[in-house]
Order: C-alpha cells, then sequence, then structure tokens
C-alpha cells in the first residue's frame, strides 16, 4: 500500500499543489551531477599535474585535499545557491529543491545540504540518504533534513480541462 506524502504547507497555512520528487528520479539526477563532479574533478586534476610538478610531497598532498572537498562540497553549494535550487541534474530532470515552506533555498538550506551530502552521499556511498528518503513521508534524505528543505517536481504531466458546463 503507498501512502500519499505530506502536502507542503507555508508559514501562513496554506497547502502548496507541489509534488514530491520520487527516489528513482532523485537518483537519476544525483547520477548526472556524480558524472558532471568527475568530468569537473579530473580536468582539475590534469591541469594541476601540468602546472605543479616541482611542489613539496605534503604540499601536494595538502591541496589535493583541500581541492577535493571543495570539488565535492563546492559544485552543490555553488549550483543550489546561484540557480535557486537547482543542479545540472535537477535542471535535466525538472528537480528544484526548497524551502518546508516552499520557499526557495537558501545558501545557508544549501550549505547544510552539500556537507551532509559529503558525508552521506560521498564517504558513506549514500546508503544512509537511500535509506532515510525510504522511510521518510516527503523523500527526505539527511540533508535535507538537517538544512529544512524538500525536493520538488516542477515539471508535472498536464492535466485535462475540466468539462464544460
Amino acid at each position: 500500500m503507498v501512502s500519499q506524502p505530506e502536502p507542503v504547507v507555508t508559514g501562513d497555512a496554506v497547502v502548496l499543489d507541489i509534488q514530491i520528487a520520487l527516489l528513482p528520479v532523485r537518483a537519476m539526477a544525483a547520477l548526472i551531477d556524480v558524472i558532471v563532479i568527475f568530468v569537473f574533478y579530473f580536468l582539475g586534476l590534469a591541469l594541476y599535474a601540468l602546472a605543479f610538478t616541482q611542489l613539496d610531497d605534503a604540499l601536494t598532498a595538502a591541496i589535493l585535499i583541500v581541492f577535493t572537498v571543495l570539488t565535492l562540497v563546492g559544485y552543490p553549494l555553488i549550483m543550489e545557491t546561484t540557480t535557486r535550487g537547482r543542479s545540472l541534474g535537477k535542471m535535466a530532470l525538472g528537480l528544484r529543491v526548497v524551502s518546508e515552506d516552499g520557499g526557495p533555498e537558501r545558501f545557508r538550506q544549501a550549505l547544510f545540504r552539500a556537507l551532509a551530502g559529503f558525508i552521506e552521499l560521498w564517504m558513506l556511498t549514500g546508503g544512509p540518504a537511500v535509506i532515510c528518503s525510504l522511510l521518510s513521508a516527503k523523500g527526505k534524505r539527511i540533508g535535507d533534513i538537517f538544512a529544512g528543505t524538500v525536493v520538488i517536481t516542477e515539471r508535472t504531466p498536464r492535466l485535462a480541462p475540466p468539462p464544460a458546463m
């Protein structure tokens, strides 16, 4: 038996008629984002290898660690902040991150989502995110719970007009 997700209610007690994004669609958007991140990461590594060949080993390791964290946290943070809750994967599949009250995602929320995503998606290979999303009525992962956000589907099938009277 499939339960209906809870509706999104604004601070003014207005029920929004939006559709919560399902886990398979979110997974496809995440896969697109992972591909983009790996492309940027390997391009950055190639440029780094060409530019800084004479550095000390400890400095090289420190730069690579900082570059890795900035890539894995910076991409979702910058993309979701500048595009008001969308990354390239979310744009491709018609998804958007919004606040629980239906407003646009803010920088603080994108930061919480990106930091939690670094741990739950990259360090723990997405297991906690999938489990939490399956258990949540609104399909939230841990980063969504921390940030107070929800992922919605912007592209919904058009409904037929009501019959003429």
